[in-house]
């Protein structure tokens, strides 16, 4: 398929050819924001060919990937969310910002824009950064919550009309770049459950989301952002530790037996195509998680090791452009 990140995918999903199978229509599984928008404003064209977990509540889920409708709903159900501003010119920021306190962190509205998170210190650093983010307007910018990712917990659940099926929660200790999860540890907290279900509570959603949320200095739980209509990208962390959420939601489409789900905690996961220095990273700063724990990589699993191979290829023929990248960034100062 030449697109499946807008408004082609359905073109292309459409017209695809699938073969007759006794078990019925496919069961479509997404993998970025992107992908659940377009589909999401579909989804009733989409539910004639393929099973679309949350088709049923498009309307409801779709707007929960924009990320200036998060506050809207923490007030809602009564969850702490971070002092923010929608910006729209960034020619308005000087004058705007200073109701804010730094630092911040600017997030785009749109699903899989040019850059994730952009964290400032200073008013003065955010204006010097709006190379970053000019090309993906509007922006979220809010009080920056302090401590680092391991203060990150989110909760994972399946949902069927609003009824938990399945449930895991951890912690992230590292993320490269910011936003992007690269090492993940299973963390069972009722805590965390329970903030979950008050953020999904009374939506009645199906399909897989999750809640992200960052502690701070006093313990209190602020909301990050959700993820609706698919499993993050950590989804193989919760599979390790004995939730096969993608396993979950097929059978609760297809109407397959549900084999009981029960978190263990044996496993960590590694995104080691995207952080090659994850295990050193480990091994200084978390020795005894490394050791407590198997590793669970993206790709690498000894039953097949092609995907794996074709990962190493890929990140061999990507560093030269990576060094040039790095090269061109230290050159121009933006770093």
């Amino acid at each position: 398929m030449p697109d499946i990140n807008g408004e082609g995918l359905i073109e292309n999903l459409l017209q695809l050819e699938i073969p007759e199978q006794n078990t019925g229509k496919p069961v479509l599984f997404l993998t970025n924001d992107r992908m659940v928008e377009v589909v999401g404003r579909h989804a009733d064209a989409v539910s004639r060919r393929f099973r679309l977990s949350w088709a049923h509540a498009a309307e409801i889920l779709v707007p929960l990937l924009g990320k200036d409708r998060i506050e809207a709903r923490c007030l809602e159900v009564g969850l702490h969310y971070p002092k923010s501003l929608l910006i729209t010119n960034l020619d308005e920021a000087r004058d705007r910002l200073t109701t804010l306190q730094f630092p911040v962190i600017a997030k785009p509205t749109r699903p899989v824009s040019a850059f994730k998170t952009q964290v400032a210190d200073s008013l003065e650093a955010f204006v010097a950064a709006r190379w970053r983010m000019e090309q993906s307007m509007p922006v979220i910018v809010q009080e920056f919550i302090p401590g680092d990712d391991t203060h990150i917990r989110f909760g994972a659940l399946y949902l069927d009309a609003g009824r938990v099926l399945a449930r895991f929660e951890g912690r992230k200790l590292r993320s490269r770049p910011m936003g992007h999860t690269t090492i993940a540890v299973p963390e069972p907290s009722d805590e965390v459950y329970g903030l979950a279900r008050q953020f999904f509570e009374g939506l009645k959603l199906s399909g897989p989301v999750s809640l992200e949320l960052k502690r701070d200095r006093e313990g209190r739980q602020w909301v990050i952002e959700p993820t609706v209509g698919r499993t993050d990208f950590w989804v193989g962390l919760c599979v390790a530790n004995g939730v096969n959420l993608p396993l979950i939601e097929y059978c609760a489409v297809t109407g397959e037996p549900l084999l009981p789900a029960a978190q263990r905690t044996s496993h960590l996961w590694i995104n080691g195509e995207r952080d090659p220095g994850a295990i050193p990273w480990l091994m200084q700063n978390a020795p005894a998680k490394l050791l407590g724990h198997r590793i669970q990589g993206v790709y690498y699993d000894l039953r097949d090791l092609g995907p794996f191979l074709g990962a190493l290829r890929r990140f061999a023929n990507n560093l030269p452009g990576r060094a040039a990248r790095k090269a061109s960034r230290l050159i121009t100062g933006k770093a």
